[in-house]
């Protein structure tokens, strides 16, 4: 090989990246042994707020859903409700309408497929 025209103290960056792999290689060496020597049972309480603060950040992005489809299917007629889908069957069909939450406010009846998009009313039994 050719003599290199940087001084003998600099690095090439192919140098320093070869560098820096193997710190970040030793590194990740030393993690794993340590969460290796890791009882997690003595954990427990820890992994349980860990799964609590994921199902808080489920149910909230949940509400933010729901919060975006109310705004979106906001009612015309009355100032305080949003539409939502009830299902029926006629004639081994599924149709449906929108109707208000608050008002008597609907609209009309339309075949029913999966791409339709909206709040769906729960059965009330």
């Amino acid at each position: 090989m050719g003599k290199s025209r940087r001084g003998s103290r600099e690095f090439s960056r192919e140098q320093k990246l070869v560098h820096e792999n193997q710190r970040l290689k030793r590194q990740l060496a030393a993690l794993r042994k340590q969460l290796a020597r890791l009882d997690l049972d003595r954990y427990a309480q820890v992994r349980e707020i860990i799964e609590q603060h994921y199902q808080e950040d489920k149910a909230q992005e949940g509400r933010d859903i729901l919060e975006k489809m109310k705004q979106e299917w906001k009612c015309h007629e009355c100032t305080g409700g949003y539409l939502e889908i009830v299902l029926y069957n006629k004639i081994q069909d599924t149709w449906y309408y929108r109707i208000c939450t608050n008002c008597a406010h609907r609209t009309k009846s339309q075949r029913y497929n999966p791409d339709v998009k909206g709040i769906l009313k729960k059965a009330t039994q």
